[in-house]
């Protein structure tokens, strides 16, 4: 008799199981708001299945579905987040994007995230440089300043809709190259390997004068030298390298002439790409 119960309490568990269900996340609510360039909201947006309203503000509902509790115990990990969010507005560029979080459908009931503002571009609208040169920009730059990836107060990581993710590996990820130096720590280990990251901090002004910062920020000191910090149980570090620099620059059509004083050879940059919170300067060569 008892055995009997035991066997229907088992297989009754068995049919809870498989028809259980577990609440998995399909999209988070996500808010924010929509401005134009002039910094305006754009109320009418169309943004994934709703509308920004007069202040460009919107917001998405959550979206969740039902999983069979028994193939997700099976899985023992959290299932993956993918979804597409489209942005669409007459007269202005559209966006569309992607979104993927390998452990994300776990999340729990209530997920939300917040876009903050994003700006959308006109379909005619043309950058003027001059609009936005003067202010102060953040580069990374590679070993002799021949290429400049930069940033301004505008910018902000967090922005997957409108960011071109190209720069942003570069801008984040750094322009690193490599130095050797010449000099033996010791006579028991060959000379030491770095990677170094350039950054620049300048202020362009109206008046045609700049100041700036820059930076030369060692990473990975004495990477190959682990067996000796393992041994000694001693980390390494190189202070950064930091020089302050200003002095004179000449605007004119799309080009940049900084005087010697931000770097001892030619100085003249052209403006490659400029949008409201990011850019890329190349180093135009004397003929």
């Amino acid at each position: 008799m008892k055995k009997g119960i035991i066997i229907i309490l088992c297989l009754s568990t068995i049919l809870c199981l498989f028809n259980s269900c577990i609440s998995r996340l399909s999209r988070p609510a996500i808010t924010g708001y929509i401005y134009d360039y002039d910094n305006k909201p754009i109320p009418g947006c169309k943004v994934g299945e709703t509308h920004t309203d007069e202040n460009g503000k919107f917001y998405l509902k959550e979206i969740r579905s039902s999983k069979f509790l028994l193939s997700e115990i099976m899985v023992m990990e959290a299932p993956p987040l993918f979804f597409e969010l489209d942005i669409e507005k007459p007269g202005y560029q559209s966006y569309s994007k992607d979104f993927f979080s390998r452990y994300g459908g776990g999340r729990t009931k209530g997920a939300i995230d917040n876009l903050d503002t994003l700006y959308i571009k006109r379909i005619s609208e043309v950058i003027q440089p001059e609009d936005y040169i003067y202010d102060n920009w953040q580069f990374v730059a590679n070993k002799n300043l021949d290429t400049l990836f930069g940033i301004n107060k505008n910018y902000r990581l967090q922005n997957p809709i409108t960011n071109n993710p190209n720069f942003d590996n570069k801008f984040n990820g750094g322009l690193l190259h490599r130095f050797e130096n010449p000099v033996k720590p010791d006579t028991a280990w060959s000379p030491e390997s770095y990677d170094i990251e350039t950054s620049y901090l300048i202020k362009l002004s109206k008046d045609g004068t700049y100041k700036g910062k820059k930076t030369i920020t060692y990473q990975n000191a004495w990477r190959h030298r682990k067996e000796y910090d393992r041994m000694y149980r001693e980390s390494y570090t190189i202070p950064n390298n930091q020089q302050t620099t200003k002095g004179r620059f000449k605007f004119s059509k799309n080009m940049i002439h900084f005087d010697s004083a931000f770097y001892p050879s030619n100085n003249l940059y052209k403006i490659d790409s400029i949008d409201r919170d990011i850019m890329i300067l190349t180093r135009i060569e004397s003929k």
